[in-house]
This record gives C-alpha cells, structure tokens and sequence, in this order.
C-alpha cells in the first residue's frame, strides 16, 4: 500500500523522472535512443503505427524540465527546431494539450491508441504503458 500511496504525487519538482506514455498496452519499452528520436521528429511510427505526440503547454515546467532531461535543450530551442521541421514539411510537432494538468493530458492520449504523452512518473494513472522513463535533474 506504501508504493501506492507515493504513486500519486500531485506536486513535481525539476529533479523527478518522467515517463514516455501511452493508454495502449501493445506498444512496446522503447530505447534511449528512439525515445530521443520520437521527440525530435525522426521516427514517425512505433511497431509499424503511425504515432502521435503530445507536449505540455510552452509555459509549463513539465515542458521545460521533459526537454532538458530527454535531449538537452530548452523550450525555446525545441520551439525552433519543431518550426523548421514543420516549415520543411518534415514532421509535425507534438500536439499541445490545453491545461496544464495530468488529467488533460491522460484525456487527450486516451482518446486514440496511437497517442503517447510523458507526464511526472508519479503522476500517471493505473493503466498506463510506461515505454520510457527520463531521469530528471541532469
């Protein structure tokens, strides 16, 4: 019971993990490198299904710290490397969930099986597929 107590940690610091998730149970753990991939737009599709992603809106901490710990950038330059992918026509950035809140971003991603989000691991829901979890405070 004490595990499951600190599953649902409502409050997230820079320090804590995140997990790359989705509703859908069939998807499989992913790798460091194609969980860095998928968010940098270089892989479309996992297990042969066209995916999609989700990001949290630009002023979030989750946003900013998801990004410092996966790939090392901030949110204004992933802002500028989705731009020029887009304007190019080579990948459409992740979709932006309108609050700020685990349950907004729970609500989108269960809506299709082909959608996958990342929240504070303490955060997700009973039900979730962890595919890759992203240690914070590097």
């Amino acid at each position: 019971m004490i595990f499951a107590a600190s599953f649902y940690t409502p409050k997230v610091s820079a320090s804590d993990s995140y997990a790359i998730f989705s509703m859908n149970s069939s998807f499989s753990e992913l790798s460091r490198s194609k969980a860095r991939m998928l968010y940098r737009g270089k892989t479309k599709s996992l297990q042969g299904k066209r995916v999609e992603l989700s990001d949290w809106p630009e002023s979030s901490s989750e946003r900013a710290d998801f990004y410092q710990s996966l790939l090392g950038k901030d949110v204004a330059q992933m802002n500028a490397y989705w731009a020029s992918l887009s304007f190019s026509g080579k990948a459409r950035p992740p979709k932006e969930i309108d609050a700020a809140n685990i349950d907004a971003m729970v609500e989108w991603v269960s809506q299709k099986p082909e959608r996958i989000g990342y929240a504070p691991l303490g955060a997700l829901p009973d039900g979730a597929n962890v595919l890759y979890v992203v240690e914070g405070g590097k």
